[in-house]
């Protein structure tokens, strides 16, 4: 899920794996992938999605919200895999065809061989071939083949990806298929993970996984500090309290961190809440990111090195999963993806921490990352690419791929309403709650500009200096936007 590019494009089976309670995001074997992935889709909607303007409450509804207190996985029964043809309208080939789909994933998993064979069992004449592409290469290989004329069948793409793709003409329109599809329910997709997905009414992608931006924090350092781990902040005003009470330099405790490589994308939450955004809606190269809202959340995030570790200035949040998983941090901002490192790269913090929507300002906001399941245009098999793809965005696999199985935990969620309101899903995972609970302030900007990643450079090295104490924040998104208007203005 992540690299974005610009600013907005604005990321079948009956399977039965053990009941939908199975595991557990990102840095998990098979949901995810094992680093932060922080994409903005790449085009604007036809339509802004809507803003909560009121944040799911930070309150724990178990003790302490969003703990990971056991192995959700752990309940040993085996993947089992059933399906049918989804779409018998749509023909079946006459002659044995080879689908090629592309994806970063490890599809050696006990959980993709059985859905690869049962898919293969339902549709004899269609063989799915696997092409492993890593996902800091698949985008610009995509564009090389599809100048080419010979990209993939169909792919598993970062959701920014789509957009991408289908302004070089190189996607399948979906909708007549999916008019044809016994499974697919367009208006079952959460809007804010549909809305990258498409362009206007045309569907180019059909959403799979899902993750938000979230705060995770340490119980047992809250407790150490006379905090209540069941009431994680709500607010700025709260969160800059925590911070300080968990920052004891002397001891090289903190109470955040803050990282200057990503410091542009990790500020948008922070943008938003306050009233912000990036650009002008009417006029994409309008950088606004200074206005007075930006200004004070600008000036906010740059306060917050002061409860960072100096060393990791200028690391990465992948570098920084270890200092927080020995506690050394009691703060953390990171996708959905981060619970499934905690619990896969580091068990003995099970127990010691737990996440909860970001605290908010004048609206509650967060960005989301998502991957879809796309067919490109040069296909020669586009029906059965469609099957395919269909067969993967079932409820069933759709849970079984995103939660996991005993085997092969996940931590994403099914970016479908229908199986967000499952209470089961959430049983052992609260986390996952807290996740479901953020997609309510999911915000996607709605400014079309292919070029919005010069701008983003710009920004970003500009804040990094506000976080060296080098510029204020608010000179940081003044300087920034100054420069980043003149470079946009002269594509």
């Amino acid at each position: 899920m992540r690299k974005e590019r610009s600013l907005v494009w604005a990321v079948t089976a009956l399977l039965v794996v053990m009941s939908l309670v199975l595991s557990a995001c990102g840095g998990q074997p098979t949901a995810a992938p094992t680093e932060p992935s922080g994409q903005e889709p790449t085009e604007a909607p036809a339509e802004p999605t809507d803003v909560a303007t009121e944040a799911p409450t930070g309150e724990a509804t178990e003790a302490p919200t969003g703990a990971a207190t056991e192995d959700p996985a752990a309940t040993g029964e085996p993947v089992v895999i059933t399906g049918e043809n989804y779409s018998p309208d749509i023909p079946e080939p006459a002659e044995p065809v080879t689908v090629t789909w592309a994806t970063w994933i490890n599809t050696e998993s006990p959980f993709w061989q059985a859905t690869i064979a049962a898919f293969e069992e339902v549709h004899p004449n269609i063989t799915i071939e696997v092409q492993s592409v890593p996902n800091e290469e698949m985008f610009d290989k995509f564009l090389t083949q599809i100048a080419a004329g010979n990209p993939p069948d169909t792919a598993y793409v970062s959701d920014w990806m789509t957009g991408a793709l289908a302004q070089n003409d190189g996607l399948v329109p979906l909708n007549d298929y999916i008019a044809k599809s016994n499974i697919i329910d367009v208006d079952d997709y959460v809007p804010a993970y549909l809305e990258p997905s498409r362009a206007g009414d045309v569907q180019y992608g059909l959403p799979f996984a899902g993750e938000t931006t979230m705060l995770f924090y340490r119980t047992d350092r809250f407790e150490e500090v006379g905090l209540d781990p069941n009431h994680p902040p709500e607010t700025w005003e709260e969160f800059r309290e925590y911070a300080e009470k968990l920052t004891d330099t002397a001891n090289a405790k903190y109470g955040f961190a803050v990282f200057a490589p990503e410091s542009a994308s990790s500020f948008y939450p922070w943008l938003w809440q306050a009233g912000g955004d990036q650009l002008n809606p009417d006029d994409p190269n309008d950088v606004i990111w200074d206005s007075p809202e930006g200004q004070k959340a600008a000036d906010f995030y740059a306060s917050l090195a002061q409860y960072s570790p100096p060393d990791l200035l200028n690391a990465t949040s992948w570098d920084g999963r270890v200092p927080f998983a020995n506690g050394d941090i009691g703060m953390y901002m990171a996708g959905t993806w981060f619970a499934g490192t905690l619990m896969t790269e580091f068990p003995d913090a099970t127990g010691l921490w737990a996440a909860a929507p970001l605290p908010q300002d004048q609206r509650c906001a967060t960005t989301i990352a998502g991957d879809h399941l796309v067919i490109f245009k040069a296909s020669k098999n586009p029906d059965a690419a469609f099957k395919w793809i269909e067969w993967l965005s079932s409820p069933q696999n759709m849970v079984a791929y995103n939660l996991g199985n005993p085997n092969e935990p996940g931590t994403l969620l099914p970016p479908k309403q229908s199986l967000l309101d499952d209470a089961s899903l959430y049983e052992n995972r609260p986390y996952l709650q807290a996740s479901k609970d953020s997609m309510g302030c999911a915000y996607v900007p709605t400014a079309d500009q292919p070029n919005y990643f010069m701008a983003e450079e710009i920004l970003n090295e500009y804040l990094g200096q506000a976080f060296y104490g080098e510029i204020s924040g608010a000179e940081a998104v003044q300087q920034a936007a100054e420069e980043a208007e003149a470079a946009l203005q002269e594509q």
